[in-house]
């Protein structure tokens, strides 16, 4: 089945784009006996397979799903495996949730979150003109992001908040426009201040939670909000909901 031909169940009110950018970089390999990406990608499989059950998700949600490390790639559904973001044809990688079958990621290389941010901004504002251009009804993208460190430049170097502004500022500027919603997980050993300069309002830390349940967290979060919601709100919802979470596993890992 082609990837133009693939569509939603009877019955879908409207469509909402998510992308998922996803940190790949060297240090998800770690630790050696049990790899964070192995975590990620058991994950990711389990809960796109799980999906079906979800009607709500499976009838409106369309992801696109974005890696991150020494490059940026994009993962096209219809060549089955990530591509340079050079390559990707905006209309031909988001798809219905229930259809995504992730790739298997790998963990190398540096932290190039800015570029994959960047990026996302572009596919999320090209497919959501595409649907309104198309007349189909549809919400504003959710872009979140997943990472465990810090953002790099290209030799590797940790940038500060001025390197990060430009692209803070572009984040806000389609939320105050209502373009898209931008939310950042913070898992194990992320930089936390820094990802809050790139999103001030938007980063919930969860260090230890599981892969699966922040997919959830994430993915309700989209579902449960309001079109007409101010983005601040919306952050502000997330991130109690991810609090609950984190204070639900330290009571859970407190009695085992």
């Amino acid at each position: 089945m082609s990837v133009h031909s693939m569509e939603f169940g009877a019955g879908y009110e409207e469509r909402q784009p998510v992308v998922l950018l996803l940190d790949t970089s060297a240090s998800m390999g770690r630790p050696e006996e049990h790899p964070r990406i192995d975590e990620l990608n058991d994950a990711l499989t389990r809960w796109f397979d799980g999906v079906r059950a979800q009607e709500r998700l499976r009838t409106r949600v369309e992801v696109c799903l974005i890696t991150f490390d020494s490059a940026v790639r994009v993962h096209d559904p219809g060549l089955g495996r990530l591509i340079p973001v050079g390559e990707a044809d905006a209309d031909r990688l988001f798809v219905p949730v229930d259809s995504m079958r992730p790739p298997t990621l790998r963990a190398e290389g540096l932290t190039r979150l800015t570029d994959a941010v960047e990026t996302a901004l572009e596919l999320a504002r090209a497919r959501y003109r595409t649907l309104q251009r198309q007349r189909v009804p549809a919400r504003r993208p959710f872009l979140w992001v997943l990472t465990d460190g810090a953002p790099s430049d290209a030799e590797g170097r940790p940038l500060d908040a001025a390197a990060l502004a430009g692209t803070a500022g572009r984040v806000r500027q389609g939320e105050e426009r209502r373009e898209w919603v931008f939310q950042v997980i913070g898992v194990r050993g992320a930089d936390l201040p820094m990802l809050r300069v790139l999103a001030p309002k938007a980063t919930s830390p969860l260090e230890n939670l599981d892969f699966g349940r922040i997919l959830d967290l994430l993915f309700q979060s989209t579902d449960d909000s309001s079109p007409d919601q101010d983005a601040d709100l919306i952050h502000q919802q997330v991130n109690d909901r991810a609090a609950r979470l984190a204070r639900m596993e330290r009571l859970e890992s407190d009695l085992r």
